[in-house]
């Protein structure tokens, strides 16, 4: 690779951030009437919201009998309680089912929400279907975790760090000229380098769930 192709590179965005991608899901079996499934990555940063989305399926009729809108609540929890409001953490998702079950028919609906997490540690996420109002328990979903994770939080915040400092060279390298020039590019290959190799540590501490 010439000097100049080198140079371009340098100037140019880092790829390969991971995207998120559905790490865990729970959910009852065929027998069960009404079945919640919750996707959520399987690993967190402390320092970065955690998205969920609760699928809720349900046999005909079996909703009926509701008095009131539907809705999925969730929390990130070190146990759930028997109820939502009984249930200490950190709010996931608090949000009217949508759409909502249609009579007589069988119902497939969803809701997503988001929380940061607010400690290190293996967490449950705790998912109730209830009325909304009187708070009428009609199901619930507790076996899915996520594990929020110190590695990936000082791995992920490491690389953040690298790439920033890279960005900023690059920044500089792109309008300097002469010898200054010639320091930022060798400054700007050695934090491109440092930036790869955090990558690939947060990468592989954080799994494919964490975007980077």
């Amino acid at each position: 690779m010439t000097r100049r192709t080198l140079a371009r590179a340098l100037i140019a965005p880092l790829g390969g951030g991971a995207a998120l991608v559905p790490g865990s899901t729970a959910g009852a079996d065929s027998f069960t009437p009404v079945r919640m499934q919750a996707t959520v990555a399987p690993v967190a940063r402390l320092d970065r919201p955690l998205a969920v989305t609760v699928a809720v399926s349900a046999d005909a009729g079996v909703l009926d009998d509701r008095t009131a809108p539907l809705q999925v609540a969730a929390k990130l929890a070190g146990e759930c309680g028997g109820t939502y409001q009984d249930t200490p953490g950190a709010v996931l998702l608090d949000a009217q089912l949508s759409p909502q079950p249609a009579t007589g028919q069988p119902d497939q609906a969803s809701a997503s929400g988001r929380a940061t997490p607010q400690g290190y540690g293996t967490f449950t996420v705790c998912v109730f279907l209830q009325e909304e109002g009187d708070d009428r328990q009609l199901a619930t979903e507790t076996d899915t975790q996520v594990d929020v994770s110190r590695s990936c939080t000082s791995t992920a915040d490491a690389f953040d760090r690298d790439r920033d400092a890279l960005a900023g060279t690059r920044a500089q390298l792109a309008h300097a000229r002469g010898a200054r020039r010639r320091r930022l590019w060798r400054l700007a290959t050695r934090r491109r380098r440092a930036t790869i190799t955090a990558q690939r540590a947060a990468a592989h501490a954080c799994g494919p769930g964490v975007s980077l």
